[in-house]
């Protein structure tokens, strides 16, 4: 490690999407930051390796320094060692590959050997194409036409201010960048950041740490995060990194934890209490009865909306968490579209589908308790990809019928209904990628569902699963089977052949998994189990590529922990 908490970090400008991109390496990892919103555009940082499968080996292990002119934007050059390249962010593309001896002559010694960090110069783009190139407490500028440098000084020579407000940053950096947007420059040394101007090379701010404040979500981006998992009493909070656990603080309620899509928010619920805690500032950033009950919620994309089925008013509830607020709460109901065209009763219940009409059955009067199952905890809810629309499981109780329902978020009613195989309630549910199947765990078995044309693709294939999943990029399904040391299963989306089992088990077996999560890329995966007949939980990680188990957690607490839990980064 380099003792910088930001190995390198540059910024490009992707003018195909207008977005202002900074791409902060931390070791072998790559986050980006959204300079527009000011906020993390990754919740947690990938392998350099994959984000850029193109580089060469030694740069897949870390980057030294990086930077981007306007005059070469988005290629940028990448420095290790002695060597450099010239890489395209946003395609990946690799070129030039080169010592920085041989690409940029004249450099002193030291800086042929390795450069701790690059900004464009000012002026860079109107007929200039300069950068500054520091090493140590040296800053080196360099015409990159000639190419030859123009003048070489300490760094606290180049940047007025440095000494008074950063004084110990004039002994080196680790990293440096700008914001093409507002030309503000910031240079980044151990666990600090100041900040400046690039036109005059100024620093005008005193140096401070890289925290949260300023930097939402940078540093919890490199960290393995934690899992909050709902237990007795308060909930429990495993640190991935070190594999302590401990209950969260006293005024944190109990419940069934979810995160919003950035890990920064923890939603928790139970009977009528719904409360909110910012990972970040260890607060509780709201507590509410008026909305309530928002276990198994799942989030719109930018996380401005949350949505789940309220256990008391038994509807889709739609959130906004910021307030909270009720946005809606919409009306599930049982509609069969094809009973029209089957020649029945259009105005009533059709006892052989347990089918209703939404504008009969909201005339009905009947309490929709009678629709629902009695899930241990919810209903699942999956967004289809455009977030268009919500699929939520449902079963008829008077009749024993099994759905998933197709709701449409915008009109904010029931489109149709997907009849589903006499295999019990429906407890998960995962749309994969194109919005075309439906993934269905259910009480006594699995299927798939082609929501263009509402017929079953598959049955049968996979056993009954407690959990299922789609891995983020869509490529691979997870399951939980529901037998005892039943591992967890991947499948394959088309077709639901089984392509591996892993073991999670904490003794080395397959173990017994109870919930299921995935980080933000998909490179990890952490599964819940517990050991009977002493009910002591234990959390799997599980390298994805790999598809095999590198460490187990055990959780202190109470025993009997909720089959439910939550991962973040914070």
């Amino acid at each position: 490690m380099s003792g910088h908490v930001i190995d390198a970090f540059f910024t490009v400008t992707d003018e195909k999407e207008g977005l202002t991109i900074g791409y902060a390496v931390q070791g072998g990892r790559i986050a980006r930051w959204d300079w527009t919103r000011k906020r993390m555009y990754d919740v947690d940082a990938v392998p350099l390796a994959q984000r850029w499968p193109q580089l060469p080996e030694a740069f897949r292990q870390g980057i030294d320094a990086a930077l981007t002119t306007q005059a070469d934007n988005p290629w940028s050059w990448v420095f290790r060692g002695p060597q450099c390249l010239m890489l395209n962010p946003l395609d990946g593309s690799v070129a030039q590959v080169s010592t920085i001896a041989a690409r940029f002559p004249g450099l002193p010694a030291t800086f042929a050997q390795g450069i701790d960090a690059a900004l464009p110069a000012p002026g860079a783009g109107a007929g200039v194409n300069e950068v500054y190139f520091f090493s140590g407490s040296q800053c080196v500028r360099y015409d990159l036409r000639i190419p030859a440098p123009v003048e070489m000084k300490t760094i606290a020579q180049v940047w007025t201010g440095l000494t008074a407000k950063a004084p110990e940053f004039a002994h080196g950096l680790g990293a440096a960048t700008v914001d093409p947007g507002t030309g503000k420059c910031y240079l980044f040394r151990g666990g600090d950041y100041t900040e400046g101007t690039l036109a005059d090379t100024t620093i005008r701010e005193n140096a401070a740490a890289v925290g949260n404040a300023a930097w939402p979500g940078l540093l919890p981006a490199f960290t393995r995060g934690h899992v909050i998992i709902w237990a007795d009493g308060r909930p429990v909070a495993l640190d991935l990194e070190t594999g302590q656990s401990e209950q969260m603080p006293t005024g944190v309620l109990s419940g069934a934890p979810v995160t919003s899509p950035d890990g920064r928010y923890l939603y928790l619920t139970h009977n009528d209490q719904f409360s909110c805690y910012d990972m970040a500032t260890a607060q509780v950033r709201w507590h509410t009865t008026r909305v309530t009950d928002g276990r198994r919620a799942v989030f719109s994309r930018d996380g401005g909306r949350m949505y789940f089925v309220s256990k008391f008013t038994k509807k889709l509830t739609v959130v906004d968490p910021a307030g909270p607020d009720l946005v809606a709460a919409i009306d599930l109901y049982d509609f069969d579209p094809t009973r029209d065209r089957e020649g029945s009763d259009p105005g009533g219940d059709d006892p052989a589908t347990g089918s209703m009409r939404p504008d009969d059955a909201q005339e009905d009067g009947r309490p929709l308790s009678e629709f629902l199952p009695g899930w241990q905890d919810a209903p699942p809810v999956a967004l289809s990809p455009d977030g268009g629309m919500a699929y939520v499981g449902f079963r008829r109780e008077a009749n024993n019928t099994y759905r998933i329902l197709e709701v449409d978020l915008e009109q904010r009613k029931v489109l149709q209904s997907f009849r589903l195989p006499e295999a019990g309630a429906p407890l998960d549910v995962a749309i994969d990628a194109d919005g075309r199947i439906a993934h269905v765990a259910q009480e006594r078995g699995t299927c798939a569902i082609d929501l263009h044309t509402g017929a079953i693709a598959w049955e049968g294939v996979l056993p009954p699963c407690r959990a299922m999943k789609l891995t983020p990029d869509g490529g691979e399904l997870w399951c939980l089977p529901a037998v005892d040391r039943g591992g967890v299963l991947v499948a394959a989306p088309d077709g639901h052949t089984v392509l591996r089992r892993i073991p999670v088990g904490p003794d080395g077996g397959l173990g017994t998994g109870w919930d299921l999560e995935f980080n933000h890329f998909g490179t990890y995966a952490f599964v819940l189990t517990e050991i009977a007949p002493e009910y002591i939980s234990h959390v799997a990680v599980v390298d994805v590529t790999a598809r095999r188990t590198t460490a187990n957690h055990p959780v202190s607490g109470p025993r009997r922990l909720g089959i439910r839990f939550a991962y973040t980064t914070y």
